[in-house]
């Protein structure tokens, strides 16, 4: 990958809403970070960016071609309508920079794939921005897993829905909870348990009377992995009030953690051994939060500069995409569905 002099990284961001802002509290505290244009059809939303990032007006464009044939950049930044994914990061690719999109990759598990082989074809760093596992409570229960304490992990529980009485972005959306929950998901149990490789998904998906979607915004799903473990699985944005555990069940004990989101680093953790009651346990041992796009973006960038593949590149979140194209076809057919893996298969060539 190009650096601009200096060893800074170059972006063009595109989608000036609320996700890039988020991002950018973070990303714009890195000294190795520039940002080289906006990107917006909202005129609106491209003066509060120039206004917030001191961007001339030269900067500013409604149109990624033309933005990256007038500026040099290194990396393109794209937080948009999830529809607008595929089009955008090809654009992207083929225009020689290496694409960091907001999850889910595309809406089509095809779609994804063919983006995985071109910037493998074209040399460039695709990445998702999967930065949900670097919150605290992900990485103590990853550690204490790590630590062999509950032994081998058998069953999974894993409750996540909040009461988003407004649909918003998802208005019209097909799969909301799938596309928009599951594909954060599914990425923080594989950082959990990194062992673990789902064989197969039988999903159920359904809205409530008091629904605001137009799609399956409530998912109850099982999952069967490789070496017997199972993981229950429930998720959505109609719940009537926020619903989090997570339940892990060894051969040597369970642990349990509930709190209100994932995204909320307020939790209760509590250890049963084999047989024995819940008792809470301190697994955060006095550790402050953390922030989740700072540690990704350090991250991103030891992988831009030629380090080792992250958890969040293209071809590695194709994982997570392949089970939820399997959940999708098992909402239609009501049976079980194989599980495409291609790390698995790429391994086998």
């Amino acid at each position: 990958m190009r650096e601009a002099a200096g060893g800074s990284i170059r972006s063009i961001i595109v989608g000036a809403g609320g996700v890039t802002r988020s991002m950018l509290r973070s990303l714009t505290q890195k000294p190795w970070h520039e940002i080289a244009a906006v990107v917006d059809t909202n005129p609106a939303a491209l003066q509060r960016a120039a206004d917030e990032y001191g961007l001339p007006e030269s900067a500013l464009f409604n149109d990624l071609d033309v933005a990256i044939q007038q500026i040099p950049a290194d990396v393109a930044l794209i937080n948009t309508p999830s529809e607008l994914h595929h089009s955008q990061t090809k654009t992207a690719l083929l225009g020689g920079l290496s694409p960091l999109v907001a999850k889910p990759l595309t809406n089509n598990y095809a779609d994804s794939c063919a983006l995985v082989d071109l910037a493998a074809e074209n040399g460039l760093r695709l990445c998702v921005g999967q930065q949900m596992r670097y919150f605290r409570h992900y990485q103590v229960v990853g550690e204490f897993v790590a630590s062999g304490e509950m032994g081998s992990i058998e069953q999974i529980f894993f409750f996540n829905a909040k009461p988003r009485h407004q649909a918003k972005n998802l208005a019209g959306f097909d799969q909301p909870a799938l596309w928009e929950m599951t594909c954060h998901h599914l990425d923080c149990l594989f950082g959990i348990l990194p062992m673990l490789v789902p064989d197969s998904i039988v999903c159920d998906g359904f809205m409530p009377s008091w629904s605001v979607y137009d799609s399956a915004c409530m998912i109850n799903a099982l999952l069967r992995c490789q070496g017997g473990a199972r993981l229950l699985y429930h998720a959505g944005f109609s719940s009537q009030s926020d619903c989090y555990e997570l339940r892990l069940e060894g051969s040597r004990g369970a642990l349990r953690c509930r709190g209100l989101h994932m995204s909320k680093d307020q939790m209760t953790y509590e250890f049963a051994r084999r047989g024995e009651s819940f008792s809470e346990i301190d697994l955060n041992q006095g550790r402050a939060p953390t922030q989740p796009w700072s540690l990704f973006f350090d991250r991103w960038r030891d992988y831009l500069r030629g380090g080792t593949e992250p958890h969040f590149s293209g071809r590695k979140n194709l994982r997570v995409l392949a089970v939820i194209q399997a959940a999708i076809e098992s909402l239609v057919s009501g049976a079980f569905v194989d599980i495409a893996d291609p790390l698995r298969q790429e391994s086998a060539v």
